[in-house]
């Protein structure tokens, strides 16, 4: 059977290098026997379970008391002073009548840091409650994802090619462009376009188109559509400044009939000019 686990001292220290405030005003008032009182006092107090004395069962009160040697009425001064000095629990007193000295129990941390047991607390001090863990959150089952559909793909419109001109260009380009019988390689036919100077109107455009109706009517290479010059290659030859000479001849270009004795004649208001003519 092991020994019992006790919270008593059989020594505390007992500091005699300084003036003790206390020491002094229970020997002014009471003499030795105040003096006396404070140290029974302190070790009755290290020889109780807990370093705690409970007065308010009378046994206890008559006890130290007569340990004391002094009258009840001067035990009650002197604790009643000790509470107001603070070396005894005041609150413990008052209510309950239980004498505790926290500076006798403090004096005492190296005596218990030698044993298993711990330390007494002061008595009706209720422990801290331990912080409860945080409750984890309730873990969501993984359900596993539904396969992704494979969705059939759009054939979309193609991507609409850039164009080199601005709007209003855009505009009056579509009308050349309708109107010219070869409908090959526009992109280069808008950068050709871009290059007409200066910037084609509503009129040039118009004139630009007329040229391009003369073309057909009277440059041979208009006839069949493998000899048709490209749209681009046409602009860049600045094809729109062709003079034809004469309607109804067999060459391209300016054409001028020679078999005929009368001045040319200018189908469409061009003027006749040197240009290309066509071979006898």
């Amino acid at each position: 059977m092991g020994r019992p686990r006790k919270q008593t001292v059989d020594y505390f220290p007992h500091f005699v290098g300084a003036d003790s405030k206390t020491k002094f005003i229970l020997e002014n008032k009471w003499g030795n026997d105040g003096y006396a009182f404070w140290f029974k006092l302190l070790e009755l107090l290290g020889r109780s379970d807990g370093h705690c004395y409970d007065c308010s069962v009378s046994a206890n009160k008559m006890y130290l008391v007569s340990l004391a040697r002094v009258s009840e009425e001067t035990a009650d001064d002197i604790l009643e002073t000790l509470a107001e000095l603070r070396k005894i629990d005041k609150e413990l007193w008052d209510t309950h009548k239980l004498i505790w000295c926290q500076r006798l129990v403090d004096n005492l941390q190296q005596v218990y840091a030698k044993r298993t047991v711990q330390i007494p607390c002061k008595p009706f001090t209720e422990p801290a409650a331990p912080t409860p863990a945080p409750a984890e959150p309730p873990q969501k089952k993984e359900e596993p994802e539904p396969e992704a559909e494979e969705k059939p793909k759009k054939r979309g419109r193609p991507t609409k090619r850039k164009s080199v001109l601005k709007v209003k260009q855009q505009e009056l380009f579509e009308k050349f462009y309708a109107a010219y019988p070869k409908k090959q390689d526009r992109a280069s036919a808008e950068k050709a376009w871009a290059k007409i100077e200066p910037e084609p109107d509503e009129a040039m455009t118009e004139k630009i188109i007329q040229a391009v109706e003369l073309s057909k009517k009277f440059d041979n290479r208009f006839r069949e559509r493998q000899y048709t010059p490209l749209p681009a290659s046409w602009l860049n030859a600045k094809g729109y400044l062709n003079e034809f000479a004469q309607e109804g001849g067999n060459g391209y270009g300016a054409y001028q009939n020679r078999r005929s004795s009368g001045p040319a004649t200018d189908p469409g208001g061009f003027t006749p000019s040197g240009g290309f003519k066509g071979s006898e």
